[in-house]
């Protein structure tokens, strides 16, 4: 390949012998399956040099993989970032590194070609001579072929992954977005792919992988995109630790009657994959305008015209059906329906907000302004008629009762109660979808797991949402285990399960049941009472002081009644417990367990500051944006950050204030500064924006401590929040500056932090423990509390 060939549209290819390069993602590999794996690499035929990039995504397992490399005797390349990376994350660092590699070698030779392998497959000889040859014939970006599946001893369990998952074979940039049919350990690509590709759009845990974002990258550069080799040329090992294996796709899984609540709810779970095929065909258009913006292909050359049904605000059923009847027609029933469902998600789209418009609003609100019409004369409205066709419709018909009353606090589910199943800990949250997790379920979450490390059985429930991508969730909660806890097998005995549906949900007499908010803490009362479970009182997390999250009425009074239901307080950190205390309940005493926040300080504080002033070179300011959410006081921080600006006469040039939290729109401020919303970052996005921002504005008003300020300080941000009673974190670090909850008070403290030198080390080493046990001790002592449990004879390791 020339050095001339850099432009991603159709990089020449020539028959020189091209180096390769291999990137692997490393995580606690099974130490034979990865001898296997890189050996088969090492006999690959008839191909040039190449050299294994292996991304250490544990952390922990460089030793290992330098030695097995060297055994073989592959040259190795290791990325080691030092912490956890799943695999998208890890693949996205080694090809970023192989890209770099190819930069380099490109004045030298031949570009490489890049390759994808998986920790513990076995590659058939030829796997990459004939991607070679196929990429020399084909001139495709991308090229996959089909594989053999084996168990975990080697034993063939089908002869095709494409026949046993009843793949497409030439399913086109659309298609691609019902289901992929490529797997990343089969490709070979050419370097002009990244070139686009990089880097990848970004994902709240693992909802899409890396082949999936570069098949539609290739498929939608200009040319000859993805070819597939009709041949199984790697064993893909299917094994409990499967990120992601291959899935029975017979049409008896899926054409099973189903019950009244599946159905209910089928719009909610076909929205999910859906809502993920749109981003990433708006992902898609957006990165060939880029590309083509920048010169890398030609105007207007980007094969996205498929893409329309994704790109059109209110239309895009129609494409949708056709796909359908032509799937169908072809053979492929599956995909038909994932077709027509995206058609219905996408008419129901426009239906639901047409409905939400006008027939529900429209109504309610002409009566409103006819209402004050007669509030003017004669001062009363007219008098509903009894007579069926008369204006105004009549008599409504009754409603009922059940409508208007707050069903959270009633499980949406019937619960067979058996000794047959394991006692377990059942731990009440309101979702499980990783894009709606904020700080207070992953507590929960933490709380759970740090159980399940300690030898329990834990079942979490999702009770208000159901579960839109079960693997997406069970990936985003065991990932946050400790690596000795999943040694210990901790993963093994955590559970989830949606509520809302209710499927297959048991209760054992001995689970114990722990309560996250108030209407969940009414769900595990009527759970005891109901069914005679022989744990009479139930655990209650209480993360904040809950009733004040609504004016006087039902649901504050529901509130407060949830401290009257019987149960054992976990609070989180000491200032909560003493509020409570200070409150009159009786419930919160010195003895109560009490943690302070689950913050990893150390993943912020040890990591290198990197402040990224504007295009203007202005300095940053995040706030914690959350405008939905009144105890975060949205509208007193931008009266706070106004004051600010105006005061000390700052512009653009000056200041670059952007609101993480939830998504609005752009806020115009004085001195034509424009606060700009990026909405909610990515877990793994989050630390690093942090380290690159100077000041820091982030409001709580209640008694619990918001875990951003701390996570703001503990990443070197000069960080300003308000005072709420005994609650002031300045206490914890000269970096945090506590407030009044006023707009002129906070005005005042954003002042005093504009003018403040950077936050030195120190200062960034917060000590939590003077909010509460660490999370690990309080952890301790709730294993203790809740003494032995049926059937589990002994305990794992404790999480770290």
């Amino acid at each position: 390949m020339t050095s001339e060939s850099h432009s991603p549209d159709r990089p020449i290819v020539t028959r020189d012998a091209q180096p390769i390069l291999v990137v692997m993602a490393v995580f606690r590999p099974d130490p034979a399956h990865l001898a296997t794996q890189i050996k088969s690499i090492a006999e690959q035929t008839d191909i040039g040099p190449l050299t294994l990039i292996a991304v250490i995504a544990d952390g922990t397992s460089e030793t290992l993989l330098r030695d097995t490399a060297a055994g073989a005797g592959v040259d190795v390349h290791v990325l080691n970032p030092g912490g956890q990376l799943d695999a998208v994350r890890a693949f996205e660092a080694g090809l970023t590194e192989a890209l770099t590699i190819s930069e380099k070698q490109a004045a030298d030779g031949p570009e490489p070609l890049i390759a994808m392998s998986d920790q513990d497959d076995l590659w058939h000889p030829q796997r990459l001579s004939r991607g070679c040859a196929e990429i020399r014939r084909t001139g495709a970006l991308l090229v996959h072929s089909d594989a053999r599946l084996i168990d975990d001893s080697g034993t063939e369990l089908h002869p095709s992954m494409f026949r046993y998952e009843r793949r497409h074979r030439a399913p086109g940039l659309r298609g691609l977005l019902y289901r992929n049919n490529i797997t990343g350990m089969t490709t070979l690509m050419q370097v002009g792919l990244l070139r686009t590709a990089l880097p990848f759009p970004q994902q709240n845990g693992v909802h899409f992988y890396h082949d999936l974002w570069l098949g539609l990258i290739a498929e939608a550069l200009p040319g000859p995109g993805v070819h597939l080799i009709q041949e199984a040329l790697v064993d893909y090992r299917q094994h409990e630790k499967n990120a992601i294996g291959a899935v029975d796709r017979s049409a008896r899984r899926w054409l099973r009657r189903r019950s009244r609540e599946e159905r209910l709810s089928w719009m909610r779970r076909e929205a999910g994959p859906y809502a993920l095929a749109r981003y990433l065909g708006i992902s898609v258009h957006n990165r060939m305008a880029e590309t083509m913006a920048n010169g890398g292909i030609p105007v207007d050359s980007a094969r996205t015209g498929s893409l329309r049904p994704y790109l059109r605000h209110r239309l895009g059923a129609g494409p949708h059906l056709l796909d359908a009847a032509r799937l169908l027609f072809t053979g492929h029933a599956r995909l038909s329906r994932i077709a027509a469902g995206f058609a219905l998600v996408n008419a129901g789209r426009l239906v639901w907000t047409l409905r939400d418009t006008f027939y529900s609003r429209l109504p309610k609100a002409l009566d409103d302004f006819d209402n004050r019409l007669y509030g003017l004369s004669p001062g009363v409205p007219p008098k509903k008629s009894d007579i069926t066709g008369a204006i105004g419709g009549g008599t409504k018909q009754p409603q009922d009762y059940k409508s208007l009353i707050d069903t959270r606090k009633m499980p949406s589910w019937e619960p067979v109660v058996t000794p047959e199943t394991d006692a377990a800990i059942i731990i009440l949250v309101p979702t499980l979808n990783p894009t709606e997790i904020f700080a207070g379920i992953a507590t929960a979450l933490d709380i759970g797991l740090g159980l399940a490390a300690r030898g329990r059985r834990v079942r979490f429930i999702a009770t208000d949402m159901p579960l839109v991508n079960p693997a997406a969730s069970r990936l985003f909660v065991t990932r946050r285990l400790a690596p000795e806890a999943i040694e210990s097998g901790a993963a093994n005995r955590i559970e989830l399960q949606c509520g809302v549906l209710g499927r297959g949900l048991t209760l054992n007499p001995d689970d114990r049941i722990l309560a996250t908010a108030w209407w969940s803490a009414h769900i595990a009362r009527h759970l005891i009472d109901e069914y005679d479970l022989n744990e009479t009182r139930f655990w209650y997390l209480i993360q904040d002081f809950e009733p004040n999250f609504y004016p006087w009425g039902p649901e504050f009074a529901d509130a407060m009644a949830s401290y009257e239901l019987g149960f054992e307080p976990i609070f989180n950190t000491t200032l909560l417990r003493d509020h409570f205390a200070t409150q009159g309940f009786g419930f919160a005493t010195a003895g109560a367990l009490a943690f302070h926040p689950s913050i990893d300080i150390a993943r912020y504080a040890d990591a290198p500051r990197n402040p990224v002033p504007s295009e203007s070179g202005a300095r940053r300011l995040a706030l914690y944006g959350r405008p939905e959410v009144p105890r975060n006081m949205f509208a007193t921080a931008i009266e706070a950050l106004g004051l600010f600006i105006q005061d000390c006469g700052l512009g653009p040039d000056d200041i670059a204030p952007v609101s993480i939290g939830l998504r609005h729109d752009p806020v115009k401020l004085p001195g034509g500064v424009v606060l700009e919303s990026m909405g909610k970052l990515a877990w793994d996005d989050y630390p690093p924006y942090l380290l690159g921002t100077d000041l820091g504005l982030t409001l709580m008003y209640s008694p619990h401590p918001s875990h951003p300020p701390i996570e703001m300080a503990a990443s070197g941000v000069r960080v300003v929040t308000n005072r709420f009673g005994g609650k002031d974190l300045a206490t914890l670090s000269p970096a945090i500056l506590s407030s009044a909850p006023t707009g002129p008070a906070l005005a005042e403290a954003l002042l005093r932090a504009w003018n403040m030198p950077p936050v030195c080390d120190a200062d960034r080493r917060i000590d939590l423990t003077l909010l509460g046990d660490p999370l690990d001790k309080m952890l301790d002592r709730l294993h203790e509390q809740l003494g032995a449990t049926p059937g589990v004879a002994s305990y794992g390791k404790k999480m770290s």
